[in-house]
């Protein structure tokens, strides 16, 4: 069963790694390396890296799988919650959304985002959107949801999504709907401002060194 898997592994990783450098025509030599430089890994996260952390994540996935006596559901629709996708409509905007997983156990549905980074999010939305996206297409609610840590092996503190309804949604898509015809784009403050944000040297709240060239003003009439 090890080697079937590790055989598996080896050659849906080499097919994914051809797949996306062909794709983006960026050879592998040239791909950007992610996580933090440190003594055990003085190169970052690289590909050599991957192949085998990769593996040994999809080990901890099966065990811990196994321990919870879950099932992968089948949806109303008949398609396993694999990566269900589908499209749905909150305050007037079409929202396409893919579910990393839907699970069932006993009566209840569970739905499940898979992390690779090492922090837990700290907000529900995005499993709170999924729940509601199914119960407006199908009428069925699940009522948990959680995010499973690859890192860790192991899933989150389950989260009740119960009092996050269809209406909060609708309020929330409404409402970027007519921030967005006003032109008026809030900056949303966080720890990953530094890090991830892709508009960080323009943000005065960041202190960003091309935010003087855009100034902070409200035009009358918008």
């Amino acid at each position: 069963m090890i080697d079937e898997l590790v055989e598996r592994w080896a050659a849906t990783w080499a097919k994914e790694v051809q797949h996306v450098q062909n794709s983006s025509g960026v050879p592998t030599e040239e791909w950007r390396i992610g996580g933090r430089r440190t003594k055990a890994l003085p190169d970052g996260e690289t590909l050599d890296h991957w192949q085998s952390e990769g593996l040994k994540q999809v080990e901890a996935y099966l065990t811990w799988f196994a321990n919870t006596g879950w099932s992968i559901a089948t949806m109303p629709d008949g398609r396993p919650g694999i990566e269900w996708d589908a499209q749905v409509i909150f305050g007037g905007t079409p929202v396409r959304l893919v579910i990393d997983c839907v699970y069932s156990n006993g009566d209840d549905l569970i739905v499940v985002d898979y992390k690779t980074g090492s922090m837990t999010p700290v907000g529900v939305q995005q499993l709170a959107l999924y729940a509601s996206a199914i119960e407006r297409i199908h009428g069925v609610r699940p009522k948990w949801g959680g995010f499973y840590m690859s890192r860790k092996g192991e899933l989150a503190d389950l989260v009740d999504l119960t009092h996050w309804s269809g209406d909060f949604f609708d309020y929330q898509f409404a409402a970027m709907n007519a921030n967005i015809a006003t032109g008026y784009y809030p900056a949303n403050i966080d720890k990953h401002c530094e890090s991830l944000c892709s508009v960080k040297d323009y943000c005065h709240a960041t202190k960003g060194p091309k935010s003087s060239d855009y100034q902070l003003e409200i035009v009358e009439g918008k």
